[in-house]
């Protein structure tokens, strides 16, 4: 069975597989890797997750606003429960998702 993980990266976002190359997520499941809703959520939180890293900030080159990600919780785990819903509506069984980020968020 294909394990589909959502796990935050700088600019990869949530889901886990990924085409480096077209920047797209990519778990060579179709119906996950062309599936409207799901990519805008993929991007979505992508973009909200890179915008806690600061470059030049605080006196290093990368430093990560970990207030800010507390700050944005509530609103990253509503995305992160819309990103899981939809992907149990498009399972038919043939992939199971590991989820390594919403309770991380909740334990902010």
């Amino acid at each position: 069975m294909i394990k589909v993980k959502i796990m935050l990266d700088f600019i990869f976002g949530p889901i886990w597989e990924f085409d480096y190359n077209s920047l797209e997520p990519a778990t060579g499941i179709p119906k996950i890797d062309t599936d409207e809703c799901l990519i805008q959520l993929h991007h979505e939180i992508s973009k909200l997750h890179s915008s806690y890293y600061e470059f030049n900030s605080h006196g290093v080159a990368c430093w990560f606003n970990e207030e800010q990600e507390k700050a944005d919780k509530e609103k990253m785990l509503g995305l992160l429960q819309r990103l899981n819903d939809r992907l149990a509506e498009l399972n038919d069984g043939s992939f199971v998702v590991e989820d390594l980020e919403t309770e991380r968020v909740m334990n902010l």
